[in-house]
């Protein structure tokens, strides 16, 4: 469960990442990720829940796991950093456009993990019909997804703040988290913490509110500091 949760998180940081796309290039994404989901549905469909679960309950598979969310999530803290700096700057640095060209590649093992449960959940069904309707699923939660978040978070500056902040819960969860519910750096047999998952995630809730309050007076004061020197 625990594990799932930070598979969700991941997913929804990189469709916050994508929303700096343009629709024709969130497109193009989704067409990748879909024929990614079609190349690998045959080693997918060959997975058993036991496997799965073993590769899941294993100390050295999660921590090495635990790594890659921590270097994606610090490429994704990179690229706010950039971006912040640049949009206040009323530029744009050639790190921001590579930053912004790496939608980030944990999203395909999230996906390849998603459809082989799918298998396991529908069972009895015929797998390229499974897989068929996650890829639609997929490229329409990417598209869509990504628009959303445009659409409701207009301001660029605070995608970034929640690009941001996503990714120091994402990582945050990845050194924290294992399958069996027990934490990665101390022993096995210490049980799961739930006050610190609990302060980690109001520490999230708190920055991302504190955030978006401060960005809303910041604008509400500078219109009325326009408006007053003219």
């Amino acid at each position: 469960m625990l594990v799932s949760l930070l598979l969700i998180f991941i997913l929804l940081n990189s469709i916050i990442k994508l929303s700096f796309w343009k629709l024709w290039q969130v497109t193009l994404f989704g067409l990748i990720v879909g024929g990614f989901l079609w190349r690998v549905y045959d080693f997918a469909s060959e997975q058993s829940q036991v496997t799965l679960d073993q590769m899941l309950s294993n100390i050295k598979i999660l921590s090495d796991m635990a790594v890659l969310v921590t270097i994606e999530s610090a490429i994704g803290i990179l690229f706010c950093f950039v971006a912040l700096r640049d949009y206040y700057q009323n530029r744009e640095s050639r790190w921001t456009q590579v930053l912004r060209w790496f939608p980030g590649v944990l999203i395909f093992p999230c996906l390849f993990y998603g459809l082989a449960q799918a298998f396991f959940y529908f069972s009895g069904v015929d797998f390229q019909t499974i897989t068929f309707i996650i890829i639609g699923m997929t490229l329409f939660f990417i598209i869509a997804g990504a628009k959303a978040i445009a659409w409701a978070l207009p301001e660029r500056d605070l995608r970034l703040e929640v690009h941001f902040l996503m990714s120091i819960f994402v990582t945050l969860l990845g050194l924290a988290l294992t399958a069996s519910g027990q934490i990665i750096y101390v022993p096995k047999s210490e049980p799961l913490n739930i006050l610190l998952l609990s302060q980690i995630f109001l520490f999230f809730i708190a920055l991302f509110s504190l955030g978006f309050f401060l960005n809303k007076f910041y604008w509400i004061w500078k219109s009325k500091r326009n408006k007053s020197s003219k």
